[in-house]
C-alpha cells in the first residue's frame, strides 16, 4: 500500500484517528504581487498544450514554487521524491513536492513542513477532492518522520492542486482541516496563493 492507494479520508480516520474539519485557514493574509518573471512564465504556458500532469507541473506549478524559492533562500523543495516513512501503514511512495528548511541536503531532512500533491490528467477540472486522502497521508508521514528525527512538527500544511485550482490543508493533532476557500490561477488568486505559501515558509523557517 502507498500514499496513492488512499482514496477516502475515512480510511485515515480508521487507521490514524483523523477527524476531517473545514474552515477558512488564512482569513487575514494580504496578497503578494507576482513578479514580472512569474507572469511571463505563466503567459508562456499558453504556448504549449497543458493537458497532462507533467505539463501542468512544469509550466504552471513549478514557476509558482520557484517564485517563493527566489524570495526565500533558507528553504528548498524536493520534487517527485521517494518518501518511505512506514510501509506497514501505507505511508510510502513518491510525493510530488516536499518543502524543507534544509537548503543544502540531497535527501529529505527534518523538518518537512509542507506537501503539495498535484492531481493531473484530463479533464482540467478534475475534482480536487480526489487528492485529499493521499495528501493527508503524506502529511501524516511528514509528522511521523519529524518525530522520529527528534524535531516534532505539531502542524503540517499541505495543498492539493490541478495547477488551475488550489486547495490548502492543515494537519494539527488529529484534526485534518480543509480550507473553505479555493484559489484559482488568475490575477487575484495567484497573489493569494503566493501569500499563503510565503506564510507557511516564514512560519517554519522562523521556528527552525
Amino acid at each position: 500500500m502507498a500514499y496513492s492507494d488512499f482514496v477516502y479520508i475515512s480510511e485515515l480516520e480508521d487507521l490514524f484517528g483523523i477527524v476531517q474539519k473545514r474552515k477558512n485557514l488564512f482569513p487575514s493574509l494580504s496578497g503578494i504581487t507576482p513578479s514580472e518573471r512569474l507572469l511571463l512564465d505563466l503567459e508562456d504556458a499558453d504556448l504549449v498544450p497543458i493537458n497532462t500532469e507533467k505539463a501542468k507541473s512544469e509550466h504552471l506549478i513549478v514557476p509558482v514554487l520557484k517564485e517563493i524559492l527566489r524570495k526565500n533562500r533558507n528553504f528548498s523543495y524536493f520534487s517527485d521524491f521517494l518518501f518511505d516513512v512506514d510501509k506497514t501503514q501505507g505511508l510510502s511512495g513518491y510525493c510530488d513536492y516536499i518543502f524543507s528548511t534544509e537548503t543544502d541536503a540531497i535527501e529529505i531532512k527534518s523538518p518537512v513542513f509542507c506537501i503539495i500533491e498535484a492531481t493531473g490528467g484530463v479533464p482540467q477540472n478534475r475534482s480536487l477532492e480526489e487528492g485529499y486522502a493521499q495528501a493527508c497521508a503524506e502529511m501524516i508521514a511528514s509528522r511521523i518522520f519529524n518525530e522520529k528525527k527528534g524535531k516534532p512538527t505539531p502542524v503540517v500544511y499541505g495543498c492539493v492542486t490541478n495547477a488551475f485550482e488550489w486547495s490548502f490543508l492543515k494537519l494539527e493533532e488529529n484534526n485534518f482541516w480543509i480550507d473553505t476557500e479555493r484559489y484559482y490561477l488568475d490575477t487575484n488568486g495567484l497573489s493569494q496563493i503566493l501569500s499563503i505559501l510565503q506564510y507557511i515558509v516564514e512560519l517554519f523557517v522562523n521556528n527552525k
